[in-house]
């Protein structure tokens, strides 16, 4: 089903700019305003100027931060600070970190996959998608000709039947490393042997692939393939635009971890706002709870409630009935709490449709409970809903059902590393 490459990649040389945790950065969609501005200033080759370069005031449709990128790609490459591998090669990556006195070690491959749309049932969604993304990585896209930043893709392998060969590979020296500001450690080796190379394309042959992260990603190389399609009409065979770069990690690896990611709700009628506890006491057991630890009397009910917070209480909101009563929807989907928000107090209560989800006129998004309190507190919002953390299997098995979760359902950690092997087209 999946069809995999191994691919050139283009890698930071050390000589040149010294230690790679300098020049790497994370994924452009969440560097804040603030880190963007620290990358750009922690080092002259940080890779931030590539995935998101300064904004300038006199900036035009031929002198832009996309164009800005390629410029830099290909200094870069003049100068040496990138540099592209000689033999096409399937680079094994590691995320190692620790949390709570435990180490946590995720391995997977960075690979060429054959981009495929989402109705052969090779790739498959988990959530839906945010509109202004992909404008502007189409942009990039075009300009650079260039995969910067790795889509998070998981295959099933409930066996470990390729682990055994990760694990080989990773006991190696690597290729390149670097720890970001997360204190993760980021590691990459290069697998140049054909027979191993073959062995994981294999191993994927008859598997499909569930997008992690980076749905705005796939979705733009997905449709700067039709465009590239389109324009050359006499093309025979794969071409590069028919590819894309992903690093693929095992759905069931014990470490594969994702959080929750908190809904703020504003620009809501004042009543609507205020009469939302009585809206909703019949379809819910609303419960007080103190406001200093919200997620863990969550944790305490078994995962099975939602958390309300407004500028001066705390509320649990637990479902009475069981959800596929009163949600059309498959059981691994509406067994969800983010289904749950979403489709009886987002949509049914509160009103907000999917054109302002999918453009964000009443919701913002944290991952971090205090802050989604402060910023209701100060105003910004009116209230916000906090959730709890989903399971990673029942990300595989709401794509399997052909069904997508709201927008912003998930957070996997950590984030991929952007910098250690990008791909040019």
């Amino acid at each position: 089903m999946a069809i995999i490459r191994p691919f050139q990649g283009m890698r930071y040389n050390p000589s040149l700019v010294g230690d790679l945790s300098a020049v790497v950065s994370p994924p452009y969609d969440v560097i804040s305003p603030s880190e963007r501005i620290f990358y750009h200033e922690r080092h002259p080759n940080n890779f931030v100027r590539l995935i998101l370069g300064e904004e300038r005031p006199k900036d035009n449709r031929s002198n832009n931060r996309f164009t800005r990128s390629k410029q830099y790609l290909n200094q870069w490459l003049r100068d040496g600070v990138l540099e592209m591998d000689e033999t096409p090669a399937v680079y094994v990556y590691e995320q190692k970190y620790k949390k709570a006195g435990r180490t946590f070690v995720i391995r997977g491959f960075t690979v060429l996959v054959r981009i495929e749309d989402y109705a052969n049932g090779v790739i498959l969604p988990h959530e839906n998608t945010l509109a202004k993304p992909k404008s502007d990585l189409i942009k990039l896209i075009r300009t650079t000709q260039a995969n910067y930043d790795s889509i998070y893709g998981l295959y099933p392998d409930p066996d470990q039947e390729i682990t055994p060969m990760l694990d080989n590979c990773a006991a190696g020296t690597p290729a390149a490393e670097a720890i970001d500001k997360d204190s993760v450690h980021h590691r990459l080796w290069i697998v140049k042997d054909k027979r191993r190379i073959a062995q994981v394309a294999g191993f994927l042959a008859d598997k499909e692939i569930v997008i992690a992260d980076g749905h705005h990603r796939y979705e733009t190389s997905l449709a700067y393939r039709d465009e590239m399609r389109a324009l050359d009409t006499s093309a025979n065979g794969d071409k590069p635009y028919d590819y894309v770069l992903m690093t693929i990690v095992n759905v069931y690896g014990k470490d594969v971890t994702i959080f929750p990611t908190h809904r703020m709700v504003g620009n809501l009628p004042k009543d609507m706002a205020s009469g939302l506890l009585s809206m909703l006491s019949s379809l819910f057991n609303v419960e007080s709870v103190a406001y200093n630890n919200v997620t863990g009397a969550m944790a305490k009910r078994g995962g099975k409630s939602i958390g309300l917070i407004t500028d001066e209480d705390a509320h649990l909101l637990t479902l009475r009935a069981e959800p596929q009563t009163l949600i059309d929807k498959p059981r691994a989907l509406c067994e969800l709490d983010l289904t749950i928000l979403h489709n009886l107090i987002l949509e049914d209560t509160l009103e907000i449709d999917e054109y302002c989800l999918k453009n964000e006129i009443n919701l913002a998004y944290t991952r971090d409970e205090e802050e989604a309190k402060a910023r209701v507190r100060s105003g910004e919002f009116q209230m916000a809903f906090l959730l709890n953390p989903i399971k990673v299997e029942s990300v595989l098995e709401v794509a399997r059902v052909g069904e997508k979760m709201p927008q912003k359902a998930t957070y996997f950690y950590p984030k991929l590393i952007s910098g250690l092997a990008l791909r040019k087209m």
